[in-house]
């Protein structure tokens, strides 16, 4: 039985980011553990939030990042698009309340503990929320595939497997979709991590700081999502040792999908459809993002950020990766098996119904446009 004090410290933790902190500093070798921790304190914000009062239904709680790779809802919030679609579709007026986060645990958190309605995130955070709280979230389209860089200092070379042995290396978060890849590459190649006896350091920190402590020499390199390693190669003199599409197959992978959960998609379908119908619109359209709507992201993402990209910045990164609404299914049970093999998650994880792309399709059909497959 849940206890009402569970719920209260769930929430706390969630408004005060303390969720991510705790689990971002356990060990890699305490995963499990960190997962049965999570479960504990998740258990209760999701009760917690299934039991609290929704929204009314004219208003759409919409969880991204300000990143570019999230860009369909950087877009579609600063033109005020799927408001109007959801008003045109719903014909009553519909608001979009816009919630920016800046780490994919708290941001899977919020959707849990019922504080976002639908929210853009990328896999491994789904993944670790699949693991804590089972049949309650639904992947109901793709958003975004590549945009993730390793990037090394000019100087180091990388070509051998002994190259790696004793080098520093920064992801932008304990756990997260970057952090997996580079563990799982570094794996590969003969090497584990300091904190599980080998002989690599993989540290994390927030994008941002990844720069700084780059352009200081105090890290040999990072594996980063865009913007960030266009940033680091031109602001740092950064070399691409990997762009993360080559280790795929068709350089296809996901990086962001959209996610909901399995009781509001049941509550309201016909938001999530006429909010589907201008999403796709945007995926089409940003897939040949004119120098006018990198702008409008650019824009948005400075009135969340208080930094603006430069356009030269935001150009190259918005060729490293591609918009898209398939989620590409397959490669998120790569990132599963990998996450599996290096402790962060139980073998007892699986996929089960977590894809639901039936409204998805629909949309799909009415436009005369193939579906996407759920595996």
């Amino acid at each position: 039985m849940i206890r009402n004090t569970d719920c209260v410290v769930a929430d706390k933790l969630y408004q005060k980011g303390g969720f991510h902190r705790l689990v971002g500093h356990l060990r890699t070798n305490l995963a499990f553990t960190a997962v049965a921790i999570a479960s504990v304190l998740l258990s209760g914000a999701v009760l917690f939030g299934y039991l609290s009062t929704a929204p009314t239904a004219s208003t759409l709680r919409l969880g991204f990042f300000p990143n570019v790779t999230h860009a369909q809802a950087i877009y579609g919030v600063a033109t005020g698009a799927y408001e109007r679609a959801l008003h045109q579709g719903l014909g009553i007026d519909f608001s979009v309340q816009p919630q920016a986060f800046n780490a994919g645990p708290a941001a899977i958190q919020a959707l849990l503990s019922n504080h976002v309605d639908v929210v853009f995130v990328g896999p491994s955070p789904t993944l670790n929320g699949l693991s804590v709280a089972p049949d309650v979230l639904r992947v109901i389209a793709g958003v975004s595939s590549g945009g993730a860089l390793f990037v090394a200092q000019p100087s180091l070379s990388l070509t051998t497997d002994a190259d790696f042995s004793g080098r520093k290396f920064a992801t932008p978060q304990w756990g997260n979709t970057q952090d997996i890849a580079l563990k799982h590459y570094l794996l590969v190649r003969g090497h584990r991590t300091l904190d599980e006896g080998g002989d690599v350091d993989v540290i994390n920190a927030a994008n941002p700081e990844i720069l700084t402590l780059f352009k200081l020499g105090q890290i040999d390199g990072a594996w980063v999502p865009e913007p960030w390693g266009t940033r680091l190669v031109q602001e740092a003199n950064a070399k691409v040792i990997l762009d993360e599409r080559d280790l795929w197959p068709g350089r296809q992978f996901v990086t962001t999908q959209l996610v909901t959960t399995k009781r509001y998609l049941e509550r309201h379908p016909d938001v999530i459809t006429s909010f589907l119908r201008m999403y796709v619109n945007l995926t089409l359209q940003l897939r040949r993002a004119t120098a006018s709507d990198l702008r409008i992201v650019n824009d948005e993402i400075y009135n969340l950020t208080t930094s603006r990209l430069k356009e030269e910045t935001i150009t190259a990164a918005f060729g490293n990766f591609n918009v898209t609404y398939d989620p590409i299914a397959a490669s998120l049970g790569t990132y599963l098996a990998w996450s599996q093999e290096l402790g962060f998650l139980s073998r007892d994880v699986q996929p089960g119904s977590l894809y639901d792309l039936s409204l998805l399709n629909q949309v799909l059909k009415e436009k005369g446009l193939p579906p996407v497959s759920e595996r």
